[in-house]
């Protein structure tokens, strides 16, 4: 029987004990040393006029270095943040390639996501 290889991938750096996640400059440098097939990224902020953005500065440096490693950027967000923005940009919605959210965004804005480039898959 054949099965798959999954390696995990520890990028060390700053661990925020509110997410679980690790972000900065050590992260970030890790990241840039390894190939990804997918990125799937998420992001406390987005909004169609200004962006992915987030409020670290820290998590912005290491979302820049995956999506440089990667082939593919997913998008993990829920619809109570859309709308929303935090001072720091992390990219335009053109340089995603899927957006995965919930039946709760309104179908106008999925519309208005997907004419910005990427795909957008509504879970119900």
């Amino acid at each position: 029987m054949r099965t798959a290889v999954r390696d995990t991938v520890h990028t060390g750096g700053e661990v925020d004990v509110s997410s679980g996640s690790s972000s900065g400059p050590l992260a970030a440098r890790a990241v840039g040393a390894i190939n990804l097939d997918l990125a799937v990224l998420s992001a406390g902020s987005r909004d169609l006029a200004h962006r992915i953005t987030s409020f670290s500065m820290d998590k912005v440096l290491l979302k820049h270095a995956v999506m440089e490693a990667t082939g593919s950027v997913a998008l993990l967000a829920d619809s109570t943040k859309w709308g929303t923005v935090e001072r720091s940009n992390v990219t335009k919605l053109d340089r995603l390639d899927t957006v995965v959210t919930e039946e709760g965004l309104p179908s106008a804005v999925a519309d208005r996501i997907a004419e910005e480039g990427p795909a957008v898959l509504r879970t119900g």
